[in-house]
C-alpha cells in the first residue's frame, strides 16, 4: 500500500499541471521527423531569469507571446537537451520575417523558449529549425540526436 501512495505522489509531482498558467489549449501543433517530435506551444509571455542575468526576472513586455518548442524522442521517450534550436517567425501579412534564438528552459520539462513580439492580429508561418547538440559522445551513440531537422507550424493571431 506504501508503493501505491508514493508511486502516485511521485507521478503527480512530475506530471505537468494545467493549473500552472499552461494549458493543452496553447498548443499550436506537433510534427514527428525523423523518430522526434516536435511540438509547438504559444503561451502569454512569460517573467524569464537569465542565468547570467541579474537573477531577477526580466519583465515580459513589450513581447505579446512566449514561443515554447519541445523536442521529444520517440524511441528514448525523453525530452532531448543541449540542442541548439531556432524560430523563424514569417508574418504572412506584410511578408515580414524574423529569428530567434530559443534558449534552454528547464519547467515541467525541458523545453526550448523566448518572448516574442507578434505586432498584430494574422497569420504567421513558424519554421523551427532544430540543430543537433554540441556535446561529447559515446561511441555507441555517435548516431544519436546528431541530424539537423524542422517543422513548420502555423500560428493564428486573433
Amino acid at each position: 500500500m506504501r508503493w501505491i501512495i508514493g508511486l502516485t505522489t511521485t507521478l503527480l509531482l512530475l506530471l505537468p499541471h494545467i493549473g500552472w498558467g499552461q494549458s493543452e489549449r496553447a498548443r499550436v501543433g506537433a510534427q514527428n521527423v525523423k523518430n522526434i517530435e516536435i511540438a509547438l506551444y504559444m503561451w502569454k509571455p512569460q517573467e524569464l531569469i537569465d542565468p547570467k542575468g541579474t537573477g531577477h526576472p526580466e519583465p515580459a513586455a513589450p513581447a505579446t507571446h512566449h514561443l515554447d518548442v519541445r523536442v521529444y524522442d520517440l524511441r528514448r521517450a525523453i525530452y532531448i537537451p543541449y540542442l541548439n534550436v531556432k524560430a523563424t517567425i514569417s508574418d504572412l501579412t506584410t511578408k515580414r520575417e524574423f529569428a530567434v534564438e530559443l534558449s534552454p528552459m528547464i519547467g515541467e520539462w525541458i523545453h526550448y523558449g523566448a518572448n516574442v513580439t507578434l505586432p498584430h492580429p494574422g497569420t504567421y508561418s513558424i519554421l523551427v529549425d532544430v540543430q543537433p547538440p554540441d556535446i561529447a559522445r559515446y561511441k555507441h551513440l555517435a548516431d544519436v540526436w546528431n541530424t539537423p531537422i524542422q517543422a513548420v507550424f502555423t500560428y493564428e493571431v486573433r
